[in-house]
């Protein structure tokens, strides 16, 4: 007989889900076998614990643009399940979380409930057999719509229960196309749906990237956007709180477009995604000239409904090009929401004459050979980025609903325009002077470019390309000093940014490796990165990259981890790697390159910069562990660097073979990032003066 379970996991399968990621237990035993039937059901992959099975959907959500999908046991399970859960929830990642029911029935939907409403828009327990699809279906559409986590609570009886006859019949692919009028008995969203987009080719399919500023006339784009016509936008504009009707969306000639200038006060509706547009991660520009979306076939398009349009929006539009246009010194942020129209971005900052930052979640959006590209716009991010945000006069702010608001000029200082699908995305404070612009933020770019010619402040292009030489020239000669025997972490990850694969992908910690990647690691057209953004969660590299290799078997993959984050859950994830090693050793390398300096090397550097004195000694030192020994141990390979210069050699070694490798590098602690290098840095202190000298810079 066809047990519930079964039809389930072909539900999932028809909704986009690949693997499922998860602990079993005795709860949801019936769905974890079903999970085993064949090729027609995701695979089920069993991690170490139920938080590196949440981190493993969420990487996967965000780098196939699918739906991730993880599973857990009820009680404690649950309790485990949620630190990933709140790593995806914060990055807006579209999560499944497959949860077994308490084997007593609760009032309330019982502690699973409870527990789980404070981190997913959806979550429903299901109470039987006949509606358990149409819940899964609802879910599916909300982790998407919403971009976030949905639940479902499921009872044993009920997995193991015959399929009534309403649940013999898959999915159709409509069922996710659209999002549902009704979220159900436990909706905890209150956000309209969002979607991506396809890449942005520019007029006759070309983005015209050629690396550098064009002459303002050069883009050639005609008055008419999006999809037959129609902007593809929505809107109000003006005094905030007005809006104005009209014609229903994705009718010809339509601009569907919502802006308003000054505090925003309008929660005007939201455009409608391009019916060709597909849920997943951005394309990839590249400085020779392609635009390609970089999202895997079959990604599901969500539509939210139907939002009012009129000729107001499109004044609105025409308000943030005259802001931008007549600023100079303008300055664009490209956020995670932003990244479908990441080619729309820069195609923007060569008109204006722009540098360009990326938030650290839309590090991958845009190639790092760009010579307008300053870096990651974070608090301990680029410097580049930090100069030019000061002194900037103008601000695109694109999808940057991740951006940390404390970056931003001071009120008055700058004009702002800020492009976001929904009112309550923008990073700005409700009171801030700003023009916003409402709708999807492809069309809303889609609908700007054509007023934005001839608005190219060549002064100010100077001066950020001089800027960008000038920071990436300090950073090649901080990651080439090194003192002694001690082993330069710059120079490890600016070792691999030479050496990268074509298609990489690259996953990193919240330590100081993160101030490695954000600082040397130079990744090209068509490479992605992936990291726990907002919550910087510690420990996230490792299971991070063990979901890449199963969701991207083609791509080589790297994961730059600090010890500490090793010790504090990533060697568990190892023992995941080796379980499957038969099949991952033919595939492209999969390496754990680990950065064994002894501390948790950020907590020190920021207790010192805290304290203003760079002699205070590690503080928060890590056990000693043989990393490449343990390794080995657990029937992994693994090389072992602590020498200067054969830095690149272990690079060679690890990139030039296949399958899983560890790659432990003994690295100097007392190198500062950047943002704690300062003149008392120069000063010398007890131990391993001369590699914090070297790196100062």
């Amino acid at each position: 007989m066809v047990k519930v379970s079964d039809r389930l996991a072909a539900r999932l399968r028809d909704a986009g889900v690949g693997r499922v990621y998860g602990v079993p237990g005795l709860a949801v035993d019936p769905l974890v076998r079903a999970l085993g039937g064949g090729p027609g059901v995701p695979e089920f992959i069993q991690a170490r614990g139920e938080e590196s099975a949440a981190l493993m959907a969420c990487a996967e959500a965000k780098l196939t643009g699918r739906p991730g999908c993880c599973l857990a046991p009820p009680g404690a399970g649950v309790l485990r399940l949620l630190a990933g859960l709140y790593d995806a929830a914060a990055d807006r990642a579209p999560v499944l979380a497959l949860v077994g029911a308490d084997p007593v029935p609760r009032r309330g939907g019982g502690p699973a409930v409870r527990h789980l409403a404070e981190v997913c828009v959806y979550c429903e327990q299901v109470s039987g057999p006949e509606p358990a699809g149409d819940a899964l279906d609802r879910a599916v559409r909300a982790a998407l719509g919403d971009r976030g986590v949905a639940s479902l609570i499921l009872p044993r009886e009920t997995l193991a229960a015959t399929a009534p006859p309403a649940l013999s019949g898959p999915s159709r692919p409509s069922d996710f196309s659209e999002r549902s009028g009704s979220s159900g008995p436990y909706d905890f969203s209150g956000r309209p749906g969002s979607s991506g987009l396809p890449g942005y080719r520019g007029p006759s399919g070309s983005s015209g990237l050629s690396g550098s500023w064009g002459s303002p006339g050069s883009p050639g784009l005609s008055g008419s956007v999006g999809p037959s016509g129609s902007s593809g936008l929505s809107g109000s504009s003006g005094s905030p709180g007005s809006s104005e009707p009209s014609g229903p969306v994705g009718s010809s000639g339509s601009s569907g477009l919502s802006a308003s200038s000054g505090s925003p006060g309008s929660s005007g509706p939201f455009g409608p995604s391009d019916p060709s547009g597909s849920v997943g991660p951005s394309g990839a520009v590249g400085s020779s000239g392609s635009f390609s979306p970089a999202g895997a076939s079959g990604s599901r398009d969500i539509r939210p409904g139907p939002a009012p349009a009129g000729p107001a929006g499109v004044a609105g539009v025409r308000r943030a090009a005259e802001v931008l246009g007549g600023g100079g010194r303008a300055v664009v942020v490209l956020g995670n929401a932003g990244r479908a129209a990441a080619g729309q971005a820069a195609w923007a900052a060569r008109l204006l004459g722009a540098g360009v930052a990326t938030t650290a979640l839309a590090r991958d959006a845009l190639p790092d050979d760009l010579p307008y590209l300053v870096g990651v716009a974070g608090p301990l991010g680029s410097e580049a980025a930090a100069a030019l945000l000061r002194d900037c006069g103008t601000l695109l702010l694109v999808g940057a609903e991740d951006l940390d608001p404390a970056l931003l000029p001071a009120p008055g200082r700058c004009r702002i325009v800020t492009v976001d699908r929904n009112p309550e995305d923008c990073p700005l404070a409700p009171e801030a002077s700003a023009v916003r612009v409402n709708g999807d933020v492809t069309a809303c770019l889609e609908a700007l470019l054509p007023l934005l010619r001839g608005g190219a402040d060549r002064a100010w292009a100077v001066r950020v390309e001089r800027t960008v030489r000038a920071w990436r020239a300090a950073g090649e000669t901080r990651a080439r000093r090194y003192f002694g025997t001690s082993v330069n972490p710059r120079s490890v990850v600016a070792e691999l940014s030479a050496r990268l694969p074509e298609r990489a992908v690259v996953t990193t910690d919240s330590g100081t490796a993160l101030d490695w990647w954000t600082r040397h690691l130079r990744l090209r057209t068509g490479m992605r990165s992936l990291l726990s953004g907002h919550l910087a969660l510690p420990g996230a590299a490792v299971p991070y990259a063990v979901a890449a290799r199963f969701a991207a078997p083609d791509r080589p993959v790297i994961a730059l981890v600090g010890d500490g984050a090793l010790q504090g859950g990533g060697l568990n994830e190892l023992i995941t790697v080796r379980r499957h090693l038969d099949r991952l050793a033919g595939l492209p390398p999969l390496v754990f390159c680990v950065f064994n300096n002894g501390d948790l090397n950020r907590l020190t550097w920021q207790r010192r910069a805290a304290a203003g004195d760079p002699l205070i000694p590690l503080s928060a030192e890590v056990p000693a562990l043989p990393y490449a020994r343990w390794a080995r141990l657990a029937g992994l390979p693994a090389v072992r660097c602590d020498r200067p210069r054969q830095v690149g050699s272990a690079w060679d070694e690890a990139l030039g073979g296949r399958g899983p490798l560890l790659l432990e590098f003994v690295v100097d602690g007392e190198t500062p990032p950047d943002w704690a290098a300062g003149p008392g840095t120069h000063r010398p202190r007890r131990k391993a003066v001369r590699g914090l000298m070297g790196s100062a810079g």
